[in-house]
């Protein structure tokens, strides 16, 4: 099998699962622009059975050079260990090459920032309805864009005061209590519809788009009117936060407020990792801040 062949096949499932609505429109991009580089450092026409160690060190070393990003760097060699991993695991492959010997970049973790009491007060003053609660639920779930997003009523448990939603991400299933705030915010939006939130037009605010390129392919993007929303909403609030300040910074606002448990594992279930390393990271972090 050449290399060509198995990236196609590849490919295709991964389309399968975007169109399943279990792929974001960008990672699945990303998937598509970073297997086209490898292709063309390897060649489309190599035989897996001809790829060796060395190629694949040499085109780590390539990346390095184009990319100064170490974090581009390290998706770029995940999304080639999952080519591989993905050929084995479901037979396509019997043996791969090896890819354990190609290791990510380094990164060295700087202090992101969080919001602070006196910041989120302001936002949630001047939030609408349906940001308010989203807000709660960055700060309570750490919930990001598509968990709000594609949250269901039927995810929800009133009464009891729990959500329950799995990761899109990692597919991890979390079961989370709601803060007596997050439910009173929950409970002032309307049901229009299976989902909790829906734009003014009753659309959903996450929203995977197909723009043709007029040769009969085209080009999935996201169509992220959250982000917009609270791009806005910072603005009119006054803030005066770093550059590039967005929905996110709730989730890791949320994820630093539960690191100072020091509990690595409920830091890991609040944001359904996958891996203990990265909730591991948020304790070691704030226990640096609190010694």
């Amino acid at each position: 099998m050449t290399l060509k062949q198995l990236c196609d096949m590849y490919l295709k499932y991964q389309y399968s699962k975007l169109q399943a609505n279990d792929l974001t429109a960008s990672h699945h991009n990303e998937q598509i622009g970073s297997l086209n580089k490898l292709m063309a450092f390897l060649g489309q026409n190599i035989d897996i059975n001809n790829i060796s160690t060395l190629d694949l060190q040499n085109y780590k070393r390539r990346i390095q050079k184009s990319h100064v990003s170490v974090c581009r760097l390290n998706l770029h060699i995940s999304i080639m260990k999952a080519l591989f991993h993905w050929a084995r695991k479901n037979d396509v492959l019997a043996n791969i090459p090896n890819i354990d010997a190609v290791s990510r970049g380094k990164i060295v973790h700087q202090e992101k920032f969080t919001f602070d009491p006196e910041q989120i007060n302001k936002l949630l003053s001047a939030a609408d309805v349906k940001m308010r609660a989203m807000i709660w639920l960055g700060l309570n779930c750490g919930f990001g864009c598509t968990d709000c997003s594609e949250l269901k009523w039927s995810d929800l448990d009133i009464v009891s005061a729990r959500v329950k939603l799995a990761r899109k991400k990692t597919g991890i299933l979390r079961d989370l209590p709601l803060w007596p705030e997050t439910v009173k915010a929950l409970e002032k939006i309307p049901r229009t519809g299976k989902l909790v939130f829906y734009t003014s037009r009753g659309n959903p605010y996450l929203q995977t788009l197909l723009k043709p390129d007029g040769n009969g392919n085209g080009k999935y993007t996201t169509l992220n009117t959250i982000t917009t929303k609270f791009s806005r909403l910072i603005k009119k609030s006054g803030l005066g936060v770093p550059k590039g300040t967005g929905f996110y910074s709730l989730r890791r606002t949320a994820a630093t407020v539960a690191a100072r448990s020091g509990d690595p594992f409920a830091v890991q279930r609040l944001l359904g990792h996958a891996d203990l390393q990265m909730a591991t990271r948020y304790v070691q972090d704030v226990s640096e801040q609190t010694d």
